[in-house]
């Protein structure tokens, strides 16, 4: 599937691919059903849309992050910080029962696990070269999807019959094994100031940079406007599942099993269509996938109608994961990753923040939820239509490892 390649990056190849599948199982379970969970335990749709915002919260600190790339190893800080939120599973068991102590340990949990983003990113521009990097980054993903969807049902069926109390924290175990995976990878983890002829410039400097790269504005701006449509109505999804459709953990297991399906099938031809076709492409198909969600939500009076929804939901994960990344990359001074992913995550967790939390004033303001996931698809629509407007240019000579 990839080819030959050197010894070094055959075995971060493995490395990943086997810490990524161990993380699937931790997602499957945790990250998979908490929406499902939270609404079970009777969160109420402002607590669910608070949730939402969790998702994107540590995207606001990967400037933190980025500063402490600059002086510290990537991989050191990285698995700190990743080792710090899962651990918090582990004290699922204090709270059992008090959705407001739950959602403070999940919110420590998702600033933790996105805060690191900068540094991740740069570890893929060292470790893979550029005319590879998009199928690795698809392989890689195969292991990962390929045990969520094995992991799925069986975790639907674990829910339904044990308590969250005991399975949290047994899985929350496994995300810290998966993270101290990643110590075995061999590259150039060091701090990026280490890096000959790279200068780091004053942030507001960098902004104004940045503002100069209309490529990389218009992607901000798709961006931005791509998560207004995901965000807007996902505060409704667990309730549309639960209070709607009466739905069991096993049900919901099972939607999710048809998502990762997709999901992994998907990667199968997503990372080398990025290297044949460019990342564009499968930025505006992948994006098209994902608009099936808030439009079988909306219409959804039955498990059927979510089927579509988790088809594109699948297809939509792989895709916009690698074009995402692909794009920003090609479009961001490689010199400077760290600073222009900080300003994607910023601009991105501000958007994470702010839409979520509009759904619940619109239900007090009986806006129904028809027309909430209307203007979500709308706006992924709009999205995949600004993205033909983005040019990539040239892919510079490879940078050598320090």
């Amino acid at each position: 599937m990839l080819g030959p390649m050197r010894s070094d990056v055959r075995h971060n190849v493995w490395t990943e691919t086997f810490a990524s599948m161990i993380y699937g199982v931790f997602w499957a379970v945790t990250v998979g059903f908490m929406p499902v969970v939270l609404r079970k335990m009777g969160a109420t749709e402002s607590e669910l849309a608070i949730y939402v915002v969790f998702q994107s919260l540590g995207l606001i600190f990967t400037p933190i992050s980025a500063a402490l790339f600059q002086r510290y190893r990537i991989i050191k800080i990285a698995n700190g910080i990743w080792a710090i939120g899962r651990s918090m599973f582990l004290l699922v068991p204090l709270v059992a029962g008090n959705v407001p102590l739950f959602m403070v340990l999940l919110g420590i949990f998702w600033i933790c696990e996105v805060m690191p983003s900068p540094g991740y990113v740069r570890l893929l521009e060292r470790m893979y070269p550029n005319d590879v990097r998009g199928r690795i980054m698809g392989f890689i993903r195969i292991g990962m999807t390929f045990t969520i969807l094995c992991m799925t049902p069986v975790a639907g069926w674990l829910l339904d019959n044990y308590s969250y109390t005991i399975l949290l924290p047994c899985f929350g175990v496994v995300g810290l094994a998966a993270s101290a995976m990643f110590q075995r990878l061999k590259t150039d983890d060091s701090p990026v100031l280490a890096a000959p002829g790279v200068a780091r410039p004053p942030f507001m400097t960098m902004l104004r940079e940045i503002a100069k790269n209309r490529s990389f504005m218009m992607f901000l701006f798709l961006n931005t406007l791509f998560g207004c449509g995901t965000l807007i109505g996902a505060p409704l999804y667990a309730i549309v599942q639960v209070n709607r459709l009466a739905l069991t953990y096993t049900e919901v297991g099972y939607l999710g099993l048809i998502q990762s399906i997709t999901w992994l099938l998907g990667y199968f031809f997503w990372g080398g269509m990025i290297d044949r076709r460019g990342p564009i492409w499968v930025l505006v198909i992948s994006m098209l996938c994902g608009a099936l969600m808030p439009f079988g939500f909306m219409f959804a009076t039955s498990i059927w109608w979510l089927v579509p929804a988790f088809i594109g939901q699948g297809l939509l994960f792989g895709g916009f994961d690698l074009g995402f990344t692909t794009t920003a990359m090609a479009l961001a001074d490689r010199k400077r990753l760290e600073i222009y992913f900080s300003v994607v995550h910023v601009v991105s967790g501000v958007r994470g923040i702010v839409i979520p939390l509009l759904t619940p004033i619109l239900i007090v303001a009986q806006v129904s939820e028809m027309v909430i996931f209307g203007v979500g698809g709308v706006c992924i629509l709009a999205s995949v239509v600004l993205a033909y407007w983005i040019r990539i240019p040239a892919p510079l000579p490879e940078i050598e490892a320090a």
